[in-house]
């Protein structure tokens, strides 16, 4: 009986070593790239901190309302409120946009996350939703929308925009809940690419709202009322089966403490994957 009990302990810590060494590689995977990781767990104060180690920390600007998220903490938006994080590379590379939300679907058009440059097609990133359930991935003038319906009211769902450019042509899309729902495909010759893809090189990183600056004011406007959590950047275009795990897991982490956390995890029972 002694024997069997050592031989079940010693088979348990084989796997407990296995599990503890297979995981940290897959969170490596995907935090690969990640420049911005917003969780909203705080709970409290006005700084949100960016958890991807790049420093892009967000700052509250307006009404400080902490949620219970998706996963862990999150954010409510009452259409006066943005959360501000430092300008972000977009312009004519690849990336992915990730977050999770639960609209009231109160106004017809509310920009979730924005960058501007000013009022000018392929100048001002917007990722946007509308009351008819329809999500869209904006550079102004040269827009992917995908079909209504999709979002629903009062329902927490993923949205991820997702964009591959490459010198000859570029390709975006829109999942929802980790499935795609829409693709815009456009090729064209090294010398008018600005003709299809994002440009714009200035603009701070504003959730909650869209910065138009141009229009003489000096706050956001088509403003979200809703909740947020969870908004991850990438500098490059994810594969699918990341966009699904990213879904699941509780935060891309970087190396640091990245078993520490992966195992806090498997002793509160969380899903990781």
């Amino acid at each position: 009986m002694e024997n069997y009990d050592r031989s079940n302990l010693k088979y348990f810590f084989i796997c407990l070593m296995t599990l503890l060494t297979i995981l940290p590689l897959k969170a490596q995977d995907i935090s690969k790239g990640l420049v911005l990781a917003l969780t909203f767990d705080e709970g409290a104060g006005q700084t949100v901190k960016d958890k991807s180690g790049k420093g892009n920390d967000a700052k509250i600007d307006g009404k400080i309302d902490w949620i219970d998220g998706k996963i862990g903490g999150g954010f409510q938006f009452d259409g006066k409120t943005w959360v501000i994080a430092p300008h972000i590379p977009f312009n004519e590379r690849d990336f992915t946009v990730q977050f999770w939300v639960k609209s009231g679907l109160i106004s017809d058009q509310e920009v979730i996350f924005s960058q501007h440059e000013k009022n000018s097609k392929n100048l001002s990133l917007h990722l946007r939703l509308y009351n008819t359930g329809k999500v869209r991935l904006g550079y102004y003038g040269n827009d992917l929308d995908s079909e209504n319906g999709l979002v629903k009211k009062n329902k927490w769902h993923n949205l991820t925009f997702w964009v591959d450019d490459s010198k000859k042509s570029t390709m975006r899309r829109i999942y929802v809940d980790g499935e795609k729902v829409a693709e815009g495909v456009k090729e064209f010759a090294v010398d008018d690419g600005d003709l299809f893809r994002y440009i714009g090189t200035k603009g701070e990183t504003i959730i909650g709202g869209w910065d138009r600056v141009d229009k003489g004011l000096g706050k956001a406007y088509q403003v979200y009322m809703g909740a947020v959590d969870e908004v991850r950047v990438w500098s490059r275009a994810l594969e699918e089966n990341e966009i699904l795990e990213s879904m699941k897991t509780e935060m891309p982490v970087n190396a640091k403490g990245k078993v520490t956390t992966l195992w806090s995890r498997i002793k509160k029972g969380g899903h990781i994957f």
